[in-house]
């Protein structure tokens, strides 16, 4: 029992602060998610495994090969938020990211919301692929 309790724990994932060293070093792992988190409890997420984005929502998964322009126009929008971030705005009442892999996890609640995920998710086309 004790055995198990130790592999539980091995295997969560360490909140790190947003750091951009924190962040690369998610990145660096090419096998990774990016999630947003609403308020009303809804999640959307995009993963990105060996060189395919799948993009999880309340509508169907949708998997499909990412363009090098998409992986600039993602990391513009992780970086904006990231400047954003604010220590005192708490993850449980505002909307919120997590940057995470299967090593290290980040938290990101963005001072202002003028970055949202729907726009990234209309720019990326990933709106209408799972409606297809």
């Amino acid at each position: 029992m004790f055995f198990m309790f130790l592999i539980v724990i091995a295997s969560c994932a360490r909140k790190v602060e947003p750091t951009a060293e924190n962040i690369n070093t998610i990145f660096a792992s090419k096998d990774f998610t990016f999630e947003f988190n609403r308020v009303d409890g809804k999640k959307q997420s995009l993963s990105f495994r060996n060189d395919y984005l799948v993009y999880k929502s309340d509508q169907p998964t949708f998997r499909r090969g990412i363009e090098y322009n998409e992986v600039l126009l993602i990391n513009d929008f992780i970086q904006n938020i990231v400047r954003l971030h604010s220590k005192t705005r708490n993850p449980k009442t505002s909307s919120y990211y997590v940057i995470k892999n299967t090593a290290y996890k980040v938290v990101i609640v963005p001072d202002q919301q003028d970055y949202y995920f729907d726009a990234l998710i209309k720019t990326l086309k990933l709106d209408t692929a799972v409606q297809k």
